[in-house]
């Protein structure tokens, strides 16, 4: 764990990184150089708070990037939640507001900055940091005391500065309110130099800039006309799929009807044969063989009627019951 010596440094550090970022951010974004922040000086004490938060709470889950990523988007949030409540609550003032962008909460915070931090301080805390503790170690204590104790005046004077100018109180500070131009004078020429870099980067970047929107237009064109044009195949691939079914339903019922015509007039031609094949053997043949060979007759009879019935049925019931039928022939010779 950091010192108290290294932690407020850390603290400067990366409220100043923090600035930093602002600036380049926003003059991408609004093409335009914006002193961001609640105070005069370049430095967001909302950065330099959060950033320690997250080294001190997840420096031991160093090697656990989901605890990492995750506990730095919760940590990051909720800094900027409570210190954009106290900001309006004292001042009745927004420095930013999210309420154009889903997923916000009363403006304050939302998802998509939140994934911001936690990808920032995921890769601050694995690459920023150990820099960082490097270049601290190789300052001799005396002067980093004397650093840290300068900053911090040049700190409370702003807060004072700031805090007044905003209630309109500008009572016979005199002296603070001229270190506060002062440290306005010297964070625009940074944010100044800053910008021109970005600008300049932007003038260069520009015509990758603009062939990449007409990629962007262009992909997002041909991606609608691929969705009318599936939407439209699908459509016309329902219309033939629907056509087919009621031809192949057609054609199974004409099959069916044939199939039972076929089968009606082969089961008559047998009927006709065993009848007079029956009568024949029953006019040589004993009474006994008579009346023996009249019942098989009429069990044939049955069988046929059976069967015929059967094939007038709806398609599901054409199916001949064989077991009906057995019974029905055991039936009639059982009473034989």
């Amino acid at each position: 764990m950091p010192g108290v010596l290294d932690s407020i440094s850390m603290f400067f550090i990366y409220g100043f990184m923090g600035w930093v970022i602002e600036v380049v951010y926003y003059g991408i974004s609004g093409g335009k150089f914006i002193n961001r922040g609640f105070l005069n000086g370049p430095i967001c004490p909302m950065y330099g708070i959060g950033f320690y938060g997250v080294i001190i709470i997840l420096t031991p889950f160093l090697n656990n990037f989901t605890m990492l990523f995750f506990g730095s988007m919760a940590i990051t949030t909720l800094v900027e939640l409570i210190a954009g409540i106290v900001l309006y609550k004292v001042f009745q003032l927004r420095w930013w507001d999210y309420s154009q962008l889903k997923f916000n909460l009363k403006g304050f915070i939302c998802l998509r900055f939140s994934i911001y931090w936690g990808i920032a301080c995921t890769l601050g805390l694995r690459v920023i940091q150990p820099a960082v503790m490097r270049l601290l170690n190789l300052i001799p204590d005396s002067i980093q005391t004397v650093i840290v104790g300068v900053l911090s005046v040049i700190l409370i004077a702003d807060i004072i500065a700031t805090v007044a100018s905003i209630n309109n109180v500008k009572r016979k500070i005199a002296i603070i309110m001229n270190i506060s131009d002062e440290i306005r004078s010297v964070s625009d020429s940074i944010g100044n130099k800053i910008y021109g870099g970005v600008e300049m980067i932007s003038s260069v970047t520009a015509p990758t800039r603009e062939s990449y929107m007409q990629l962007k237009e262009m992909t997002a064109r041909h991606r609608n006309e691929e969705r009318e044009l599936a939407k439209k195949n699908r459509e016309e691939e329902l219309k033939v799929f629907s056509t087919y079914i009621q031809t192949e339903k057609a054609s199974v019922a004409r099959g069916r009807d044939a199939a039972n015509e076929k089968l009606r007039s082969v089961l008559s031609t047998v009927k006709k044969s065993e009848k007079r094949l029956v009568e024949s053997i029953a006019v040589n043949g004993s009474d006994a063989s008579k009346i023996a060979y009249r019942l098989i007759l009429n069990i044939k009879d049955a069988t046929y009627e059976r069967v015929v019935r059967s094939l007038s049925r709806t398609p599901s019931d054409t199916i001949l019951d064989s077991d009906d039928i057995t019974e029905d022939s055991t039936d009639r010779k059982g009473n034989t």
